[in-house]
C-alpha cells in the first residue's frame, strides 16, 4: 500500500504531485499542507497535525474531510502524518512539501529518514529532486552522466559505490567532515553500500519531468 503526505513546504513540479496523487492508495495532509492542497484541487483522504496553519478557509473547502488533531508539541506535523501513516500498514509514502525555506523545518524532516526509515519506504520529493534512504545497500538504473548526491545523516561508516566517477571505497561520509555531494554516474547501473549510519540519496529530474 502506498500513501503521499502533503506538508507545508516547497513543492516540486504540478505535474509530479498530480502523478503521486494518482498512485497512492491514501492522501494524508499535514496540517497546513491542506492549503496547497486545495490551491491545486486536491481533496485528501485525511488531515493530520496540531491545526494551527490550516486556514479557515481550508477548513470550510474540506469540511467534509476527517480532522485528526493531535497536539503533541515533541513531535512535527509531518512525523505525525508520518506515524499515522505507518500506523495503518502503508510500507510506502511519497512526501511533497517537506522541505522548504526554514532551514529548521528542512532539518527536522530530514531526521524523519532516521525515525521512520526502518518501517517504510521513504521518498521526499521537492523542486529539483528527490531523496530516499539508502539502508544497508541500494543498486538503481541510472542515464549515464546523471548527477546525484550521497547525504550522511550521521557518521556513516564502510561506503562503497560502484558506477560513480568519484568512487568511494570503505569510506567515512560525515557532515562537516566529508559529504557526497554532485558525483555523478559513469554506468547505467550504481550501487551504493553503507556498514553503518544513517545515508541518503538524492537523485536530480531527468528530462522526463
Amino acid at each position: 500500500m502506498k500513501a503521499l503526505i502533503i506538508a507545508n513546504g516547497s513543492f516540486p513540479a504540478v505535474s509530479i504531485v498530480r502523478r503521486l496523487v494518482r498512485s497512492a492508495d491514501l492522501v494524508v495532509c499535514a496540517d497546513g499542507g491542506a492549503n496547497k492542497a486545495r490551491k491545486l484541487h486536491i481533496t485528501p483522504d485525511v488531515i493530520v497535525g496540531d491545526m494551527d496553519s490550516i486556514s479557515p478557509t481550508t477548513k470550510r473547502v474540506c469540511r467534509r474531510v476527517p480532522l485528526l488533531f493531535i497536539d503533541n508539541q515533541d513531535s512535527t506535523d509531518l512525523e505525525k502524518a508520518l506515524e499515522f501513516c505507518i500506523q495503518r500498514g502503508y510500507v510506502s509514502i511519497n512526501v511533497v512539501g517537506a522541505t522548504g525555506e526554514r532551514v529548521d523545518h528542512t532539518t527536522g524532516s530530514l531526521g524523519c529518514f532516521k525515525k521512520f526509515g526502518q518501517q517504510a519506504e521513504l521518498k521526499f520529493f521537492d523542486p529539483v529532486g528527490f531523496l530516499s534512504l539508502i539502508g544497508k545497500s541500494s543498486r538503481f538504473r541510472v542515464k549515464k552522466g546523471e548527477k546525484l548526491s550521497l547525504i550522511p545523516l550521521e557518521h556513516c561508516k564502510g561506503v562503497l559505490t560502484r558506477g560513480l566517477k568519484y568512487p568511494l571505497r570503505n569510506e567515512i561520509l560525515e557532515l562537516g567532515v566529508r559529504e557526497g555531494i554532485s558525483n555523478e554516474a559513469i554506468a547505467s547501473e550504481v550501487f551504493v553500500r553503507v556498514k553503518r549510519g544513517t545515508l541518503l540519496l538524492y537523485r536530480f529530474y531527468q528530462e522526463e519531468h
